[in-house]
């Protein structure tokens, strides 16, 4: 391997690295109090609150409550970072396998999850991606992962989720026990008033329901359930291209081509739909193949779709998901032409309000609905991964101009501690330089915040939710993913991750960053990456490994940089100058350098108290993608 020596002192240690490290180390301790009062020994948590607890909802919710800890591991958490995220992942899929899930058989099965949409699984099963990703030689998660790939492609004869000859998923609901026709049987003729109250109704067609509050008169709930079973219980549903994660995260652990061809064959299976539909991607395909076979042949009002209960924003998170892992898996962005085509769709159909466009979320028999600001992160993620012009300038077409919040770090409450997109691309356009200290100063903020919330902490473990591991988690990575790996965090509802570099400590053989060492991404191009690394140790030589992607997808072509020539005998007696003048010597000092590299890794040794800007010319997707480490 490649090695550069980085060997310019700084005279003042850059605050940005001052902030990472020191929030490295504040997660570092502040996981302690999560695991000493709210997760059993075992790796349990301490919801559901009772024994006899029966539903096919909430598996999601536990895992979600760590989705980051493997994350932050692999940015430079301890080691006890993954110790602990191994222990969570075990002690969580043990207790719910003792859950029933309201059908006489427990709510996981095989150590997977027994059926459940897309939207839920994609948000508990991110956990699991990044696990796998953090610690690639685990043979556990190894076998787990070809294991929960396999109830896709049928290699599990209890678990026939998927129809070759069609290719479509089965149910919008499915799992290790197959499609889940049983779980909207059951469900959702019960939902109540209460249930359908928080979102829009799914159907506009049944008579004596035209809004939600008609849910109330009698016998209109049962009808309502009852539309749901018989036009979304049966046959695939755009939101399964979520299941693409899954499967993708088999390969990425074995590198069989036959979980990538599972891929390739599902997703250009939608893709035809969406052809035939004149570009829209349709929500529902019935079990003979038919698009609304059971929708009077309309492409929208399946589960999880363009009618309820979220729109675009639960579906395009499965859209764009698939296309990313379609396209890591083969090299082609072409597959980002479909989550491409559907934002193009919803601008066009957008108007502009107080200056910011407004586009539609939602679609059902009157139309268009649900206009609002569109959100920043389905569009970065395309641009992200396909560097194109036109998609920046879609990013900016897309910026909420109201209240300049694409260029300010804003508070708000969110699952996944994010949510700063448009500010970190507008850092990388010049257009926010005080990004990279905001953003580190609002992690901090953050992780106080939920600290002091656990020290003040007096709700009766009785009482306890879903969320309420999710409200005390004080990992929160978003900072550190944008600024040392240039990227965003993976989406939510089931993607992975993708980003531009990664980082390995050469010294102790581990993923992350090494102790003392921060890293900034400034510049992401198509060719060209621009990162600056800090070690901030007066006294030990440390050594990063950069790989070119987080799979090693991509290649490094050359780097060119500026290293710090040998000091005459008459420039050392000047140690002592003032501060000034000792800048000066040391940029007097420097001389360019470029490293032909041609490999998807190479080293950086920093002396104490070095620092380096790297400028790497790079070929992007030239590789098959992998999680193998680099040793």
């Amino acid at each position: 391997m490649i090695r550069i020596d980085a060997n310019i002192p700084f005279v003042e240690p850059p605050q940005w690295a001052i902030l990472e490290r020191s929030l490295i180390d504040l997660m570092n301790e502040a996981v302690a109090p999560i695991m000493e009062r709210y997760v059993r020994a075992d790796g349990s948590v301490l919801w559901p609150t009772t024994e006899n607890f029966q539903s096919i909802d909430g598996l999601d919710d536990a895992y979600e409550s760590f989705h980051n800890w493997p994350l932050f591991y692999l940015l430079g958490g301890g080691d006890h970072i993954l110790d602990h995220s191994h222990k969570t992942f075990d002690g969580i899929t043990a207790q719910f396998a003792h859950y029933d899930s309201g059908h006489g058989h427990p709510m996981i099965v095989k150590e997977y999850e027994q059926g459940y949409d897309w939207m839920h699984q994609g948000e508990g099963y991110t956990f699991f991606y990044q696990l796998c990703l953090a610690d690639p030689t685990n043979q556990q998660n190894i076998e787990r992962a070809k294991r929960y790939a396999g109830f896709y492609l049928n290699e599990d004869p209890e678990a026939p989720n998927y129809d070759p000859d069609r290719k479509i998923i089965k149910c919008a609901h499915n799992g290790a026990m197959g499609p889940a026709f049983r779980n909207f049987d059951k469900y959702y003729t019960a939902y109540r008033y209460a249930s359908w109250k928080p979102w829009p109704l799914p159907y506009r067609d049944l008579e004596g329901i035209d809004s939600v509050e008609d849910l109330q008169q009698p016998g209109m709930e049962e009808k309502m359930g009852r539309a749901v079973v018989e036009r979304m219980g049966r046959g695939d549903a755009a939101c399964n291209l979520a299941a693409t994660s899954l499967v993708a995260n088999a390969y990425l652990c074995s590198g069989d081509d036959k979980y990538r061809d599972w891929i390739v064959e599902y997703v250009g299976a939608w893709i035809e739909r969406a052809r035939q539909n004149g570009g829209q991607i349709p929500d529902n395909v019935g079990l003979s193949g038919k698009v609304g076979e059971y929708l009077d042949g309309k492409w929208y009002g399946g589960y999880y779709g363009w009618t309820w209960p979220h729109g675009w924003h639960t579906l395009g998170d499965a859209v764009i998901a698939a296309a990313e892992n379609a396209a890591l898996l083969t090299g082609d962005l072409s597959y980002l032409d479909l989550p491409r085509r559907q934002i193009d769709l919803l601008m066009e159909q957008g108007e502009i309000r107080d200056g910011t466009l407004h586009a539609p979320h939602f679609y059902h028999d009157k139309g268009w609905d649900g206009y609002s600001a569109m959100q920043a992160h389905p569009m970065i993620h395309i641009w992200n991964m396909s560097m194109a012009d036109e998609d920046r300038a879609r990013v900016e077409r897309q910026r909420d101009q109201r209240d300049d919040s694409w260029r300010k770090i804003r508070s708000h409450s969110s699952k996944h501690g994010a949510g700063h997109e448009s500010p970190w691309v507008a850092y990388l356009q010049g257009d926010y330089p005080d990004y990279p200290l905001d953003i580190l100063r609002h992690n901090h903020a953050q992780v106080h915040q939920r600290l002091a919330f656990m020290r003040d902490d007096q709700q009766d473990p009785a009482t306890y939710g879903d969320w309420y591991l999710q409200v005390r988690n004080p990992v929160m990575t978003e900072g550190l993913l944008h600024l040392a790996m240039g990227g965003p965090l993976f989406m939510y509802n089931g993607g992975l991750l993708q980003a531009r570099l990664r980082y390995f400590d050469a010294q102790r053989q581990r993923p992350g960053l090494p102790p003392d060492v921060a890293a900034l991404v400034d510049t992401l191009e198509d060719r060209r990456t621009g990162v600056t690394l800090v070690n901030l140790s007066a006294t030990q030589t440390r050594e990063v490994v950069l790989q070119a992607g987080v799979c090693g997808e991509h290649t490094f072509v050359r780097a060119s940089y500026q290293t710090r020539r040998a000091l005459s005998a008459e420039e050392a007696g000047l140690g002592h100058t003032h501060e000034a003048q000792y800048r000066e010597l040391v940029q007097g000092q420097l001389e360019g350098q470029t490293t032909e590299i041609g490999a998807r890794h190479f080293s950086v040794r920093l002396a104490p108290g070095a620092h380096i800007r790297l400028d790497l010319e790079m070929e992007r997707h030239v590789n098959d993608p992998s999680y193998a480490l680099p040793w």
